[in-house]
């Protein structure tokens, strides 16, 4: 019995680890990428508006700025990453980039390293 106890508490670890990954995708918000403010996760909608910004960096940050959360788009698995730690993607709001990371249970990506591709 011991050791079937042993054996589903590291099974229940395994399950929880984080696993690395490496992501292709860009830098948005939540609210573009969730259709919050737009159509087709993007920004064009919000720009042609002239409400948020002229270009997706603009439009990112403020709606960041008014709420939203900094995400990572997954271009090629068509997902979206909530981060942990947003203040790494910030300065690459809006660009195309290439991220390392770890994802939780959760599948919430804590960045380790992202750079523009």
């Amino acid at each position: 019995m011991q050791t079937l106890s042993c054996l589903v508490i590291f099974c229940s670890m395994a399950m929880a680890a984080d696993r690395a990954v490496i992501v292709l995708g860009e830098v948005s918000d939540s609210q573009c990428a969730f259709n919050v403010h737009s159509s087709g996760s993007s920004h064009d909608d919000v720009i042609k508006s002239n409400v948020l910004g002229h270009t997706p960096a603009e439009c990112t940050r403020n709606c960041v700025r008014l709420g939203g959360k900094y995400v990572l788009l997954d271009t090629l698995h068509k997902k979206v990453y909530h981060l942990a730690n947003p203040n790494m993607a910030e300065p690459f709001a809006a660009n195309k980039v290439r991220a390392k990371g770890m994802l939780d249970a959760n599948d919430i990506l804590t960045i380790t390293t992202i750079d523009v591709r």
